[in-house]
């Protein structure tokens, strides 16, 4: 099962195998695109690179999150954007997605809805066993991949 967090520039992913009682965090990591290229390129970049992560992970599953509007109207229009190249390479992958709300992946993984990545961070390090808190945006990954986990196993 793969979680993807979409962000403006970064966009985390990771990759859980198991079940409720013995899940591993198998890998996980960001999709960076270049900054010194234009935003069409770098949505672009983006595409290929999650395609090509797809092909080599071969997921059963791939939970994204859904967006969200915040108070910045020019932020929340790049994020759509960035979910929209994401999509494109989910499209062509043609596999099983699940789109979950933010606040929902929190209070499964955490205990309540507005949890900071940073408390996100650190349930998902322990929870998985890792030696080391992944960086922020692979954590919410995860995090996502954890929470549907959780939501369709007994």
């Amino acid at each position: 099962m793969l979680g993807l967090d979409p962000g403006t520039r970064v966009t985390g992913w990771g990759l859980l195998d198991g079940d409720t009682r013995t899940v591993t965090a198998v890998e996980f990591g960001r999709l960076l695109p270049s900054r010194n290229l234009s935003r069409p390129a770098a949505l672009a970049s983006l595409t290929e690179h999650l395609g090509e992560l797809l092909g080599r992970l071969t997921p059963d599953v791939v939970v994204i999150e859904t967006p969200f509007t915040g108070r910045f109207p020019q932020a929340a229009l790049a994020l759509a954007e960035t979910r929209g190249a994401l999509l494109v390479a989910l499209g062509r992958w043609g596999g099983e997605i699940v789109e979950i709300e933010p606040a929902r992946v929190k209070a499964a993984v955490v205990g309540h809805g507005r949890a900071e990545k940073q408390q996100v961070a650190y349930v998902v390090r322990h929870a998985l066993g890792l030696r080391a808190e992944p960086p922020p945006d692979a954590a919410d990954a995860l995090a996502l991949a954890l929470c549907h986990l959780r939501s369709v196993l007994p």
